[in-house]
């Protein structure tokens, strides 16, 4: 009897440690195995590589100290969606004014003239050049009307180079500026003053003693890439503009309204 007792007692503590063993067991493999892992979707970038553009920077200082600038003009760059002709991204001057930086474009044929901005097609590799002019209106019988700043001091500037990207919305193009400049895209621009045979790279403009010269136009080149003699080549005379750059005779130009509210972003 006492055998039986003995025996029927190990049968059980066997079982029980059998058990407890295979609840471990279970338990561990279920706090180390994933039988279905979720994966994170991968986020599309809708933007794409449009090209760049930068805004040059004038001030002209008169002879009594006051400082005269131009902030609604001066940008240039490159697009996939514009051309090296006239295009929906270049925008007419709005006629004289005291202090002017414009793109005189006289190989334009009938849309020959003064623009506030010059996009051209974006190419990453080719050299580009973008002759602009400084520009003072001076009627000597209306000096309430204009000022002579053919001595004043110049500053030119350009302080940034954004890159661009844009998406397709709604059967129009959205544009986007990156939000830090591109400096090795700056560091390829020279400044070319054509009037004084003269070149200066980006950093060398903070010191550079530039004066209208007893001129009321002024003819400076930005060159992207390598500077040659053929872009130290005057002007010709420039032709009498057609449409409104010629037709107003306002002394003072207002900003330029553009969707993206934010002058240089290209217009839609």
């Amino acid at each position: 009897m006492r055998k039986k007792i003995l025996l029927s007692g190990f049968i059980i503590l066997t079982l029980l440690v059998s058990g407890c063993s295979e609840s471990e067991d279970s338990t561990v493999k279920s706090d180390t195995t994933i039988d279905n892992p979720i994966e994170q979707p991968i986020a599309i970038d809708p933007y794409k590589t449009a090209g760049w553009y930068g805004k040059t920077v004038v001030h002209a200082t008169a002879e009594d100290g006051k400082v005269y600038s131009h902030k609604s003009a001066g940008v240039f760059g490159e697009l996939v969606q514009s051309s090296d002709d006239k295009d929906q991204h270049d925008i007419p001057g709005y006629g004289p004014a005291k202090l002017q930086i414009v793109f005189y474009k006289p190989e334009w044929g009938d849309n020959n003239g003064y623009y506030f901005s010059d996009y051209r097609s974006y190419d990453d590799n080719s050299k580009q050049v973008w002759t602009f002019q400084v520009l003072n209106t001076y009627v000597e019988k209306n000096p309430d009307y204009s000022v002579d700043l053919s001595h004043a001091f110049v500053t030119i500037s350009l302080p940034a180079i954004y890159d661009v990207r844009y998406k397709e919305d709604n059967g129009g193009i959205t544009y986007k500026e990156s939000s830090e400049s591109n400096i090795t895209l700056l560091n390829r621009l020279t400044l070319v003053d054509v009037d004084n045979n003269t070149a200066y790279s980006v950093s060398e403009l903070q010191t550079a003693s530039l004066n209208m010269d007893g001129k009321y136009t002024r003819t400076f080149r930005w060159v992207l890439g390598t500077v040659d003699q053929d872009d130290y080549t005057p002007l010709a005379a420039p032709q009498r503009a057609s449409g409104r750059n010629s037709a107003t005779t306002a002394f003072d130009v207002e900003p330029i309204q553009q969707n993206s509210g934010n002058f240089g972003l290209p217009p839609r």
